[in-house]
């Protein structure tokens, strides 16, 4: 099978001694293991490093294609959901024997643990170069080693957790890595049982788009990055919804939104819908009580966190930093290179009044359906939002598409498309973990990023808001069309 075998080949490059698809590793965190002897093997470890470089982006390409060719078979409904289980699990065995990939952000959770838990200083306050004698100074990225945290305080929480029952560069890698599997998997189990209930017909499409994504496997569990904690999150709190446990389903947002601000998106558009389908005079009861559980839980993990110097805990810093493959970025690149750095900030102030926009979109659309919001209308919503805060913030990162992905078998064919043809792109996006090590090969990834990948978002994220302004403008729904669902699959 195709799939399976992009994946292999995807391992032995990320395996190969020196692979561009590898941080900075401690020594006991390098390659080991059957794909390092299979690299070896076929000799990948006596090429240069442009040749190492781009057999890593061929063999992603071919790991691209592959995930698109087999989730056309599960859409078809030729690959059984049992099929796409035995497949991911595997997949995810597959990268737990890797090194760690394309990211250092797990060394920056281990930090921030350490200042909260072992050093007993405020991580949104002091920063790593505060403590510039821990074992993982060396491996802390740049630019992040004088920054504090930017994580919710209940990942900050648990990072502390981690820090205290572990030392050392190597152990971080292997704890938040874990962690990131078992977040997935967990993501894996809750979208089987609900797509089983909602829409049994799209199970095994439902499980491919995330399971089997290059994207989820390589970017975000092979990186041990904390956005499939908020994935699980998301999709757990819409199972609750559907089994009619509102305030669990509240708290479960809740919690995804103080690992990540993430959640707050679906978590703002949940109490919207909670509360409109209430009877006038309970409206204000129920947004009172759903307060209560949101303000409860963020109270006990943030206020051990309170002072006066960063009370936003993190996102007052994030709302500075800017990615190089964002929209925003380009526009307000393009606007300042006509303009003699003038026009620049229209993009910091056009983008962020898109996203209010079209998350009041989303709502008046849920208002509208009155008390017509089942756990399809609800999940559909959520994964535009979604899609709506990547495309239109300020940073966009690979990992980030985890965040809808669980929710895009809900979604009708453009956001569908939108989440998915992202998820390929940013795929490709990164050829190379350390410029330093790979000169001419970051800077050939650099104008691919600026001049392919960008503009590529670009239309995906014009498409997509142009169908939700043609949809909320009709009354068209937010959910997948009854035409559109594809023929059942056969036995599971």
């Amino acid at each position: 099978m195709l799939s399976a075998a992009s994946i292999v080949v995807v391992a032995v490059v990320a395996a190969t001694p020196g692979s561009p698809f590898q941080p900075l590793l401690p020594a006991a965190g390098r390659p080991s293991g059957p794909f390092r002897w299979l690299a070896e093997l076929v000799g990948l470890d006596g090429l240069s490093p442009n040749a190492l470089a781009a057999t890593g982006v061929v063999a992603v390409a071919f790991a691209a294609i592959a995930f698109l060719l087999v989730l056309r078979e599960a859409w078809r409904g030729t690959v059984t959901p049992r099929t796409v289980v035995v497949l991911a699990v595997a997949y995810h065995a597959v990268v737990l024997v890797l090194p760690l990939l394309f990211s250092r952000d797990v060394y920056s959770y281990s930090y921030y643990g350490r200042i909260a838990g072992v050093y007993h200083a405020n991580p949104y306050v002091m920063t790593p170069a505060d403590f510039p004698k821990g074992a993982l100074a060396l491996y802390v990225g740049p630019k992040w080693f004088h920054t504090p945290a930017v994580y919710g305080p209940a990942f900050t929480q648990l990072s502390s957790i981690v820090a205290r029952a572990i030392d050392g560069a190597a152990e971080s890698i292997v704890a938040f890595r874990l962690l990131a599997t078992a977040a997935s998997l967990g993501t894996l189990g809750v979208i089987a049982w609900l797509a089983r209930r909602v829409r049994p017909e799209r199970e095994a499409f439902a499980l491919a788009a995330f399971g089997l994504n290059p994207v989820v496997l390589f970017q975000s569990v092979g990186s041990g990055h904390n956005d499939l904690l908020v994935a699980l999150a998301i999709v757990g709190a819409l199972a609750l919804v559907h089994a009619r446990r509102e305030l669990l389903a509240t708290l479960a947002l809740t919690l995804g939104a103080l690992v990540k601000a993430t959640a707050g998106v679906p978590l703002l558009l949940f109490l919207v819908a909670t509360v409109a389908r209430r009877p006038r005079g309970e409206r204000g009861r129920t947004l009172v009580t759903h307060l209560a559980v949101v303000l409860g839980a963020t109270a006990a993990f943030a206020l051990p966190f309170m002072q006066r110097q960063d009370p936003s805990l993190g996102m007052v810093e994030l709302a500075k930093h800017e990615g190089w493959l964002a929209p925003s970025r380009f526009f307000r690149r393009v606007l300042d290179g006509i303009s003699g750095d003038t026009l620049g900030v229209l993009a910091r102030v056009v983008f962020p009044a898109l996203l209010l926009g079209a998350l009041f979109m989303i709502a008046r659309s849920l208002v509208r359906r009155g008390t017509d919001l089942g756990t399809a209308v609800q999940g559909a919503a959520w994964g535009w939002g979604l899609l709506c805060l990547m495309l239109l913030g300020p940073v966009l990162l690979p990992w980030y598409v985890t965040w809808a992905l669980p929710l895009v078998w809900l979604l009708p064919r453009v956001p569908r498309t939108v989440a998915i043809g992202t998820g390929v792109a940013l795929t490709l996006s990164q050829w190379t973990s350390e410029p330093a090590n790979f000169g001419s090969a970051y800077d050939v990834n650099v104008l691919f990023g600026h001049y392919v990948i960008t503009p590529v978002v670009i239309g995906l994220l014009a498409w997509l808001l142009l169908d939700l302004w043609r949809r909320t403008r009709s009354g068209a729904p937010l959910e997948d069309e009854p035409g559109e669902v594809p023929a059942a699959a056969g036995e599971r």
